[in-house]
């Protein structure tokens, strides 16, 4: 394993250690509980750090892996107890895939958070019941309720939102996809029943700033998934039964359709009767609409860009290119 030295640029343990420590396996804490240490990545989450540290911290200790935040996001982990490490960002999966990597775990078993995610009570006691009686499983689905504009949303195709977040150290890791990835797990999984919190509290300037980010990560990898060059792990690794099939439509399917937006706004506020939860899921169909459109509008600006570099590189080749973008522009 490659550890980051302090100063590199790369990497950083704690609060200016040289290396990150190798310790041994522990499977227990001292109180006898199961052990199940916490990954939080970060990027400017001093809004977040203090709760999503706190609340966690009930389960097991907790790594902050920081993308070198500039709000002081790493002192407030600290003082509320995390080990902070810093990495630089280079994509979601990476930056994940680098934490189990590289972090000194101890325990047996992992769980991931965003800053922005908590552990309610009821789940944080059904996951050491469950690891306490040995499990055969070696990933845990856990569901996941949004909290948006104060209110819980239940509908709109937001809920229940399965995501595997508790793993079997060594077991599980990301797929290569840059962002909106999923969790591969080399085992057997379950599900847990009890929920996990999504608490959105960025103002709704950050919301879409930081969806403007993802719509350009998204529509880089529909670049490639055009290209035949896609990375992401197939459908049928990530989900059973009918999610499989609802993450192979997401992927092979929904490039693919016309007036996509349009359809996003309609699929979640009536079809999903996203109507259901207020202003809340009547403001978010529109948000998803708008950011279906933003990944379609970099896509294809994207596409256009590449034919035009690729027509200037390869001349007798313009007008094939062109015609592939246009086509594209059609879909």
């Amino acid at each position: 394993m490659n550890t980051p030295t302090s100063g590199n640029g790369n990497g950083q343990y704690g609060a200016g250690a040289s290396t990150v420590p190798q310790t041994g396996t522990h499977s227990l804490t001292r109180d006898g509980r199961p052990l199940v240490e916490i990954m939080i990545p970060t990027l400017n989450e001093a809004v977040h750090i203090r709760q999503a540290v706190a609340n966690a911290s009930k389960l097991g200790p907790v790594f902050v892996l920081d993308s070198h935040s500039t709000d002081g996001t790493q002192q407030l982990a600290r003082e509320a107890g995390a080990t902070v490490v810093e990495h630089t960002f280079l994509n979601y999966s990476d930056q994940k895939n680098w934490g189990l990597d590289h972090l000194p775990w101890r325990g047996d078993w992992i769980m991931i958070l965003d800053a922005d995610e908590r552990i309610s009570p009821p789940l944080r006691r059904e996951i050491l019941h469950k690891l306490s009686h040995h499990p055969k499983a070696d990933g845990f689905y856990v569901n996941r309720l949004l909290v948006f504009m104060g209110r819980p949303v239940r509908h709109g195709g937001l809920y229940p939102s399965w995501n595997l977040r508790l793993f079997r150290r060594g077991k599980a890791r990301y797929e290569q996809r840059a962002v909106h990835e999923h969790m591969v797990c080399d085992g057997q999984i379950d599900y847990l029943k009890e929920e996990m919190i999504h608490i959105r509290r960025e103002t709704i300037s950050q919301y879409i700033e930081k969806h403007i980010t993802y719509a350009d990560m998204e529509s880089n990898e529909w670049v490639r998934w055009r290209r035949g060059m896609g990375s992401g792990a197939e459908a049928s690794e990530l989900f059973k039964h009918t999610l499989r099939y609802r993450q192979w439509i997401r992927r092979e399917v929904w490039p693919r359709m016309p007036a996509r937006p349009l359809w996003r706004f309609l699929y979640m506020y009536i079809a999903r009767f996203g109507f259901l939860d207020g202003r809340a899921g009547y403001h978010l169909a529109w948000l998803m609409a708008s950011y279906e459109y933003m990944i379609s509008l970099m896509y294809h600006d994207k596409l256009l860009s590449s034919a035009q570099r690729g027509g200037l590189a390869h001349p007798g080749r313009r007008e094939e290119t062109a015609a592939s973008a246009a086509q594209a522009l059609r879909g």
